[in-house]
């Protein structure tokens, strides 16, 4: 068989791999209905309607996957970031997930997601450079 591998847009791609995906877990017996991804993104405004924190997740076959939580310097330990994980937990409640999952750096804030209630899955050392650990977190809803 001959093929080329090339970059194409990732709407045309992920929908094709889904369905191979789905496909396959229905050869094996799994029942797993078929689900569209949807992209969340929620911000924290001060005053002055300005963005001083945020956070962005996706919702796919009941996960809901924390991609990223920014807070600005000055606010942070202010409780900006933990009102943005209660608010995409409770979007995560209302959109019927199982769980919410996320990974974090050691020099992040692994210490911030145990304290809104997520539990550690693991870690990998020296990733992505010596001395640094990528955290995997979960926590159910």
């Amino acid at each position: 068989m001959e093929f080329q591998i090339k970059a194409l847009p990732l709407e045309e791609v992920e929908s094709k791999i889904v369905d191979g995906l789905l496909d396959h877990k229905s050869r094996l017996g799994y029942d797993i209905p078929k689900t569209d991804t949807t992209y969340i993104s929620l911000a924290a405004l001060n005053a002055d309607s300005e963005i001083v924190g945020g956070v962005t997740a996706k919702i796919s076959y009941g996960e809901l996957h924390v991609s990223l939580l920014s807070v600005d310097k000055d606010l942070q330990v202010s409780g900006v970031g933990t009102a943005l994980m209660n608010e995409i937990a409770a979007y995560g409640k209302a959109h019927n997930c199982h769980h919410i999952s996320l990974t974090t750096f050691s020099y992040q804030a692994p210490e911030f997601y145990k304290k809104c209630g997520y539990s550690e899955l693991g870690r990998i050392q020296n990733f992505p450079l010596k001395g640094v650990e990528k955290y995997f977190f979960v926590k159910y809803l």
